[in-house]
């Protein structure tokens, strides 16, 4: 097949995600199956025009503010009479509506629906425009087939109006030869990490304040925040308030393998967004024998089994987070029991299954090979 493919980011964006990483790890494994995969995204400071990354070739346009509508004058200019077998559109941040104005097999790819957690990130006037353009999804995808990456982004689609039988899941999954070649080595005193991006929705705010809770109980407590983003001085400067310096450390940027080890020491993997699509750095936690405490939200419900492979804790109150830390740090048995258990749910997750199946639905769905 011949893919055309689109979303907003590449995975060479500075402000890549999960969704750039789902996109890159499914799609590279089509590529060496034989297909063409071309990803058209949005520029970004310095980025080549055009480039290629792991056999997909990538042409970028625009910038990350109009792309929506830029994207739409390209495909007529310039991708129009191309010979594409297949659209696929990676519907994040604003929904491109491309049924309006592409005539040939397409499926979309959606990890959550914003809703009013946009508030929280950014000015109110965007905030409205999107969820206004969220609601309109099933109006132009009613009849496309969407995949999505958990049951709670799929009980959202449905809540907005998308029929239930066009919908089908493509999970997210991690990289097991990674974490496989990483040696755990958990940490001697108790260690709490976040690994990923730095955005105020992550709310890690509210991890921050469940230390304050913390150092009383447990004076060698320690939480380190790696990963980069523009709500990154903020809780530095957080922090600093609050006195926590001493037992709260920002690595910044990690490396792959760094995060892995980094996963590896940590007794606990904690993460309280106001909601998630599902929660890669959940299952790498657990990849590497670390359980996840989070926010009990959509996404984060389908990637933590609560008192299962981890514990889900009510949005946005530290006193319960805090409480439930102090609780499996306490009791060493159950979090074993956790860890043996969030390693067991890891090995679920392939990427290799992902393409698979994606390949398996395209052939239901057109009859393409």
């Amino acid at each position: 097949m011949n893919i055309l493919a689109i979303n907003w980011r590449c995975i060479r964006n500075p402000e890549k995600g999960g969704a750039e990483v789902h996109f890159q790890e499914i799609f590279k494994r089509i590529v060496k199956k034989g297909h063409n995969v071309t990803l058209v995204a949005h520029r970004f400071p310095n980025s080549p025009i055009t480039e290629e990354i792991d056999g997909i070739k990538i042409i970028r346009i625009g910038n990350k503010f109009f792309f929506n509508y830029q994207f739409k004058s390209f495909y007529k200019k310039e991708l129009f009479n191309k010979n594409y077998d297949l659209v696929v559109d990676d519907i994040s941040k604003i929904p491109l509506f491309t049924p309006r104005y592409i005539r040939r097999p397409l499926v979309g790819i959606i990890h959550h629906i914003h809703g009013n957690s946009l508030y929280k990130e950014i000015a109110a006037p965007l905030a409205f425009y999107i969820i206004k353009q969220e609601k309109k999804i099933p109006q132009y995808y009613y009849n496309v087939p969407i995949f999505s990456v958990s049951e709670s982004t799929k009980k959202e689609l449905i809540a907005l109006g998308q029929p239930r039988n066009k919908i089908d899941f493509l999970y997210n999954a991690i990289d097991h030869e990674l974490f496989k070649n990483i040696k755990v080595i958990k940490n001697k005193t108790p260690l709490v990490v976040y690994v990923g991006r730095i955005k105020r929705y992550k709310n890690l705010k509210n991890i921050i304040e469940s230390v304050n809770i913390l150092i009383d109980k447990i004076p060698n407590f320690k939480l380190v925040i790696a990963g980069v983003g523009d709500d990154l001085p903020h809780l530095e400067r957080f922090t600093k308030q609050k006195g926590l310096d001493k037992w709260i450390e920002f690595r910044g940027y990690v490396s792959e393998s760094e995060k892995a080890e980094l996963l590896g020491a940590a007794w606990l993997f904690a993460t309280t967004p106001f909601k998630e699509g599902w929660g890669i750095t959940v299952i790498e936690a657990n990849a590497m024998g670390t359980p996840a405490i989070g926010s009990d939200v959509p996404g984060l419900r389908d990637s933590i089994k609560n008192y299962k492979t981890g514990i889900l804790v009510p949005q946005n109150d530290p006193i319960k987070l805090a409480e439930e830390i102090y609780s499996l740090i306490l009791n060493k048995q159950k979090l074993e029991e956790l860890s043996k258990a969030a390693l067991n749910w890891a090995h679920q997750f392939h990427w290799d299954s992902s393409a698979d199946h994606f390949l398996t639905k395209i052939k239901d769905w057109y009859n393409l090979t």
